[in-house]
């Protein structure tokens, strides 16, 4: 009796609060058991490479990074709210929208091709362009399969996912590194593991949850597009804010500059990572409760927000003390420029929690349109500001543009979400 409790804690949906928990364990253990050791497959590839070579590197999967919202248009967010709401319509979404995600692929793959000859960069590194392509595409479609087990609520799925995404990243490189292999050889290996994540998830929602085949109903594309673009267009000036900054000190600096900086950013992803881990599973719980009672859920997100603030408060004020040993224990004393750079890095981070929140909330309301204009506004902010205090201080200036587009953002987003916050509680 009592391991048919335990069994029911971590496998069943039981109640709200029980459900963001169990969806949270599943999301925290995938990623303990798959970043960790990514995190420092990272730090040996940065070690390997060395900061100009790393440099290039960042330059490649930031680059693709910037077009990869065209592989998806908003159609893995719009599938985990919708389907959460009513999971009858499963095999609806998943026979129409793959086709779209197929088309919007190949789409992609072209747009990226003809961008990288205008960017003067070696042979070597637009063939590494072209296999990040690849990789994007393959990424973007595991993306859209995963948001089936979000929308679910089975994210022991998801876990599992993204562990074999890890194990055979990990193995990959390894292998690649021993033969001493560069960059190409390294980028390969990132698009053979995501090709094999692409088959598992493939597998695991034909027996899991539903068979599926194509179909080409346009009236449905048509509806759904109209309600996806501004969750594209939310996900590419997303993808602006974070990836424009390493294309733009690459372009205006130099390789090293660009490795000091991604290599600083390494730190702030793996928490943000671990952050969207905790969104993740509060969406699909967060967006029934929306529609059973908004008085509820403005409670629930209350009561999870305090504490994804302050754990990011004091994560990130250890890390900012710790980061000068940090940095020269995990990267040595080449990237001591790092250390700045990061601890300005930082201070964007909390900024970026706070924000999340509050775009989450209004996604979940439908009213994922009023997030637009404060990202634009804060993304135009980068933009401009980073060519100067780039050509100033390299990976620094960047730092600070960040801190000071993100501020516009969030306090252009949270008066947002208090004004509608208002309205739904009246």
């Amino acid at each position: 009796m009592t391991i048919n409790k335990i069994r029911s804690l971590f496998l069943d949906n039981l109640t709200s609060n029980q459900t963001i928990y169990k969806n949270s364990f599943w999301l925290m253990l995938a990623e303990i058991i798959s970043k960790v050791p990514i995190f420092f497959l990272n730090l040996w590839i940065v070690r390997y490479l060395g900061a100009q070579a790393y440099g290039q590197f960042s330059f490649v999967f930031a680059f693709c990074a910037l077009f990869a919202t065209l592989t998806d248009l908003g159609l893995s967010t719009l599938i985990i709210r919708d389907i959460a709401k009513n999971k009858h319509q499963i095999k609806k979404y998943l026979d129409n929208l793959l086709v779209l995600k197929l088309i919007l692929g190949l789409i992609t793959f072209a747009v990226i091709f003809v961008a990288i000859q205008f960017m003067g960069k070696s042979p070597e590194i637009e063939f590494a362009v072209y296999m990040v392509a690849i990789f994007t595409i393959a990424i973007s479609l595991v993306a859209f399969f995963q948001s089936v087990f979000q929308a679910f609520e089975k994210m022991e799925y998801l876990a599992l996912s993204k562990v074999i995404y890890s194990a055979s990243l990990l193995i990959l490189i390894f292998l690649i590194i021993w033969q001493k292999g560069q960059i190409t050889s390294l980028v390969s290996g990132y698009v053979y593991s995501a090709l094999i994540t692409l088959m598992s998830v493939l597998v695991f929602v034909r027996k899991k949850f539903t068979k599926f085949l194509f179909e080409l109903d346009f009236n449905f594309w048509k509806k759904i597009l109209s309600q996806a673009w501004p969750f594209g267009l939310i996900g590419l000036l997303s993808s602006l804010y974070v990836q424009m900054a390493v294309i733009q000190i690459n372009l205006i600096s130099t390789d090293f500059e660009t490795g000091l900086y991604n290599a600083a950013y390494q730190f702030v992803f793996v928490f943000t990572t671990l952050a969207n881990i905790f969104f993740c599973s509060l969406f699909p719980t967060l967006s029934k409760e929306y529609q059973n009672s908004k008085t509820k859920f403005y409670r629930l997100l209350d009561f999870f927000s305090k504490k994804i603030i302050m754990f990011s408060i004091i994560f990130c004020l250890v890390l900012l003390i710790a980061s000068q040993k940090l940095i020269l224990l995990l990267y040595g004393p080449n990237y001591l420029g790092s250390v700045v750079i990061l601890r300005v890095l930082l201070v964007a981070t909390v900024i970026f929690i706070i924000n999340q929140i509050c775009s989450l909330a209004l996604g979940i309301a439908g009213r994922q349109k009023q997030y637009l204009k404060p990202l634009l506004v804060g993304v135009t902010a980068m933009l401009l500001l980073n060519y100067p205090l780039i050509l100033l201080w390299g990976g620094l200036g960047a730092a600070l543009s960040a801190v000071i587009s993100s501020s516009v953002i969030v306090m252009m987003v949270t008066a947002k979400f208090v004004y509608f916050k208002k309205i739904d509680l009246q």
